[in-house]
Order: C-alpha cells, then sequence, then structure tokens
C-alpha cells in the first residue's frame, strides 16, 4: 500500500513547480545566472518524476474521460516544456545573462512552461471520478518514480519512449 495521496503529491509538486518559476524570473530580472541555475536544476530535479508519472499514470488513467486527442495534447505540452527547459539551461549554463536574456527567460517561462500546471490542475477534477483502487495504483508508482529519481532532462533522453525534435 502506497504510503501517498497521489493527487496531493501532484497539487504539492505544482506549487513548488509554480514558486520555482516564478523565482527564476526574478533570478533573470536581476540578471543572476546563478541563482537561475540553481533553480531550473531543482525544477529539472522534481520533474522528471512528476512528468514521468503523468504520462505512464495520470494521463492513461484519465484517458477514458477526455479521449486520447488531448491525452496527446498533453504529451505535446510535455514535449514543449522540455525544449523550453533545454533551452533555458543553454541560456544559464554559459554563467551570465545579457539584457536580452533577462527578457527572454521570461517569456519562455510566461509562454512555454507556466500555463502547464495551471492547466494539469484542472485535470485534477476528474481524479474523484477514479476508484480507490486506480488511485492506489497511481501512489504506488508515483513513489517508485520519486524513489528512481531521475531528473527531467535525463528521463526525456534517456527513457521517454517519446522523443522531443
Amino acid at each position: 500500500m502506497a504510503k501517498i495521496d497521489a493527487i496531493a503529491e501532484l497539487k504539492a509538486d505544482h506549487v513548488q513547480v509554480r514558486d520555482i518559476l516564478l523565482d527564476i524570473i526574478e533570478a533573470a530580472n536581476r540578471r543572476n545566472a546563478t541563482k537561475a541555475l540553481e533553480l531550473l536544476l531543482r525544477l529539472d530535479k522534481l520533474g522528471g518524476p512528476h512528468f514521468q508519472w503523468e504520462e505512464e499514470s495520470f494521463y492513461p488513467a484519465l484517458e477514458r474521460f477526455f479521449g486520447p486527442e488531448y491525452k496527446e495534447y498533453l504529451f505535446s505540452v510535455h514535449d514543449r516544456i522540455i525544449r523550453a527547459a533545454k533551452q533555458l539551461a543553454e541560456i544559464l549554463g554559459k554563467g551570465e545573462i545579457t539584457e536580452e536574456e533577462s527578457r527572454k527567460i521570461p517569456a519562455v517561462i510566461r509562454s512555454e512552461v507556466l500555463p502547464h500546471p495551471i492547466e494539469c490542475e484542472g485535470l485534477t477534477l476528474f481524479s474523484g471520478k477514479l476508484t480507490k483502487e486506480e488511485l492506489e495504483a497511481m501512489a504506488e508508482h508515483f513513489e517508485a518514480t520519486r524513489k528512481e529519481g531521475l531528473a527531467l532532462l535525463e528521463w526525456a533522453d534517456k527513457v521517454r519512449t517519446r522523443k522531443v525534435a
């Protein structure tokens, strides 16, 4: 039996994601590449198990409510976020943020990343339609992905069968 409530954990992750993203924007505005990269690495570590669980448990369990087309859309959103994370890592990995990049980083976060936790929170409305057994299996899988602890970009490059162009 799982020791966590997967939906509560999902929501708690979204709060952390929101806060980290807003902190990255603030660090970019101050052109503090070191702080922004540190935050991006925290987000990468949090995002791997989170995305893996969403794609392997959460979205498949909810597909019967919203259909395969919407599930495909959700996967494409993950593709977009993975591309954005790679772009941000490339910028921040240089160790400095130019004036232009200090505007670009917040724009990328606001348009490519931040909408997802907002939208994903809405998906939790459907969790009330899942059985106890489904929720328990999802919780066990969430624990397993966290224990494995693959960072987002590592998971996307090495484990995820869907590749991002």
